[in-house]
Formats: structure tokens, C-alpha cells, sequence
């Protein structure tokens, strides 16, 4: 197994994929290496697949008990949390680099390079104000590493990828037709992270009756029944295709659609068909990044500048001044996502999907 590396990182899905960025950069220093990534099953079922990730385990009870009979010459830790420091600290190891757990229960960065990430959880003026650096250009700073520009990226499989495709011939989208997404939730660890419904409604109507382009609402089982509303709302919104009417806005990750809940990778399959997708600091966000689909991210609470579209879409920042925050609860009104128009995300994509449409076709499930 030549060189073996252990990666530990757990956390939110979106951070999960894109630590993922991380893996050419290893392979790179040790390109025989044997790397194990331990996560949430959330995040071993999104990483299913990656062709850089020779084994993936989820953290359970029996995985750490093999984990510790095993020896590794590398073990990256990158959660400042202290379950996955535990583990870290557990694991018969040569060399440990990111976040460890002391004897006292407190995490601390394990080598020196690391304690500038470690201090950006500490230090809001830091993070907020002079930080400049994107997440992936601060952990392979943290673990040692060059970066040179190394993507994430996800790997849906044939099944997903056909799923996806039925699901978009069921709702009557033509191969070559421009599909814009809107994702329209976010997590809930920090308030306002999602744009107003009414707003997504807004540029929906005036991205199919300025263009007559197709709309796609986009999330998971939380956002269901927002987007059976805003589907709702939206029915008068007609486009005529072949001598016929279809609908303008589509509704397509209900469960009643895929005939049963869809998979990380169904939902990935799903966003790599569309041509662009607007969407706040998210999973959908990372998961567009991580397929070349242009993504106009809408960026309130949370740091713009750690967010590398990669040169594929349009960051769209709150000009309120307490933005951003990462509070857990807010009662500003307006507040920061209320400030962002409908108008800017709708220049935003006007401009990018004719650029798109003049680019060589590509199969979009495939990366």
C-alpha cells in the first residue's frame, strides 16, 4: 500500500466535498499512496466513486475500532470539533498534521503551519474582515501542502446519472434547452443563509418570460414543501415548445418525481445537467463548483472571499454592514439576504447563460 494516509473530516456536507480539493494535492506528493477518508454516511455516500479515494469508511463504532488496530504514515485532521480530533489523537499514526484533541478536551492545531486555519475559528476580525484566502488555498496551508489550483470534484455513477436523465425527460426538458436552477434552502446552523421565497419566485418569472428559459427549483426534503409553493405560484408561467405549452418552472426533486428519495449523487446528477444554477453558500454551491456548472452564489451571513467559483459564475454579496455575521439567530429586518435584488441575480445569470450556449456541448452528468 505503499505511502498510507488517514483523512478525517466529518462537519456539513459542502465542507466534506470541498475538502475533497485536498486529494490531488496528496497523490501529487505520494502518487502510490493507499488514502482512507473517514466521514459522516452523508459524506461516504457523496464521495462514492472518487477515483483518488482508495477506501471510505463511515465514523461509527466499528470503524474506529479497526482504525486503531491499524498504522498510518500520515493522518490529516481538519475538524475543529471534538469528536474527529478524538480520532485523530487515537490512531496509530508517524506523522499528524491539522487539529488534534488535548488531554484537557481541547482542540489545538497539531503543527505550526496549521495554526492560522485553527485561528480563523477564533478570531471573527480575521475571518471576516482580513482573511483573503479561499478554503482551499488554507487547508493545504494547514496540512503542508502546495496548492496550486487543485479542484474538488464528484463522481455520480452511471445509475445516478441515468436516473437524473429520467427525471428531466419525465418533466419534458429537451436535451440542448438552457435549464437555470434555483436552489432554494440552505442549512439551518446560521440564520438567513437562504434568499426570501418570493424573491426566487421574482427571477423565476423573469428568467422565463424575458428568455424563455426553463426553471428547475432545486433542493432536498426540507426545501419540498417551499418548492411545491413556489411551483404553485409559478403555474401561470407557460413557455411553448413544438406547437405546445409546457410549464416554465419546474419542480424536480420531489420525491413523487424520482419515485423515491434521491441519493447525494442522484441530486449531484441532477444539478450537472443544469446550465447555471443561483443558489446561497450551500451544498448545491459546492456541489455546482465541484461539475463546472456556473454557479451565481448570493452570499449574506457567510465569507465570499474563502468561496473559489473556479472562474465558472458570480458572487453576489449583502452591502449590509454587519454581513457577515455567522449568527445563529437573527431579527434584522430587512436583513442581510432581503438586500440582495432580484434585478442583480438576474443580470448575473442573463449574462452568463448566452456564453455558455456558444461553448462546445459537453455530456453535463459526466466529470
Amino acid at each position: 500500500m505503499y505511502h498510507r494516509i488517514l483523512v478525517v473530516k466529518l462537519a456539513a456536507l459542502g465542507d466534506v466535498i470541498r475538502t475533497a480539493a485536498l486529494l490531488p494535492g496528496l497523490k501529487e506528493a505520494w502518487p502510490h499512496s493507499h488514502i482512507t477518508w473517514v466521514t459522516r454516511r452523508a459524506g461516504v455516500r457523496m464521495l462514492a466513486n472518487h477515483p483518488l479515494i482508495d477506501r471510505l469508511l463511515p465514523f461509527d463504532a466499528e470503524s474506529i475500532c479497526h482504525l486503531e488496530g491499524e498504522r498510518f504514515d500520515l493522518c490529516l485532521s481538519l475538524d475543529k470539533e471534538p469528536a474527529p480530533a478524538a480520532l485523530a489523537m487515537r490512531v496509530h499514526a508517524v506523522q499528524r498534521r491539522g487539529i488534534g484533541l488535548s488531554q484537557f478536551g481541547t482542540v489545538f492545531p497539531l503543527n505550526p503551519e496549521c495554526a492560522a486555519y485553527f485561528r480563523l475559528g477564533l478570531d471573527d476580525e480575521l475571518k471576516y474582515r482580513h482573511n483573503e484566502k479561499s478554503y482551499q488555498e488554507l487547508i493545504y496551508e494547514a496540512v503542508r501542502l502546495r496548492y496550486t489550483g487543485q479542484r474538488y470534484r464528484l463522481y455520480p455513477s452511471p445509475r445516478n446519472r441515468q436516473r437524473a436523465d429520467e427525471v428531466w425527460r419525465g418533466v419534458g426538458v429537451g436535451p440542448d434547452e438552457a435549464v437555470i436552477g434555483l436552489n432554494t434552502g440552505a442549512g439551518d446552523a446560521f440564520a438567513n443563509k437562504t434568499w426570501p421565497p418570493e424573491k426566487f419566485a421574482h427571477l423565476a418569472e423573469a428568467l422565463v418570460q424575458r428568455h424563455g428559459w426553463r426553471v428547475a427549483l432545486l433542493g432536498g426534503l426540507e426545501e419540498a414543501a417551499r418548492n411545491r409553493s413556489l411551483a404553485e405560484a409559478c403555474v401561470p408561467l407557460m413557455l411553448r415548445r413544438d406547437d405546445r405549452e409546457v410549464p416554465g418552472v419546474l419542480d424536480v426533486c420531489q420525491e413523487s418525481v424520482w419515485d423515491g428519495v434521491p441519493s447525494e449523487l442522484d441530486f449531484a446528477a441532477l444539478v450537472a445537467r443544469c446550465t447555471a444554477v443561483v443558489t446561497g453558500d450551500t451544498l448545491a454551491m459546492h456541489v455546482a463548483i465541484a461539475q463546472d456548472v456556473p454557479a451565481v452564489v448570493l452570499f449574506g451571513p457567510t465569507c465570499p472571499q474563502e468561496i473559489d467559483l473556479c472562474g465558472r459564475g458570480r458572487k453576489i454579496v449583502s452591502q449590509l454592514p454587519c454581513a457577515p455575521c455567522y449568527r445563529r439567530t437573527c431579527d434584522r429586518a430587512p436583513n442581510c439576504m432581503d438586500k440582495i435584488a432580484v434585478e442583480q441575480a438576474y443580470q448575473a445569470i442573463a449574462g452568463w447563460v448566452p456564453q455558455l450556449q456558444t461553448e462546445p456541448a459537453r455530456e453535463a452528468a459526466v466529470v
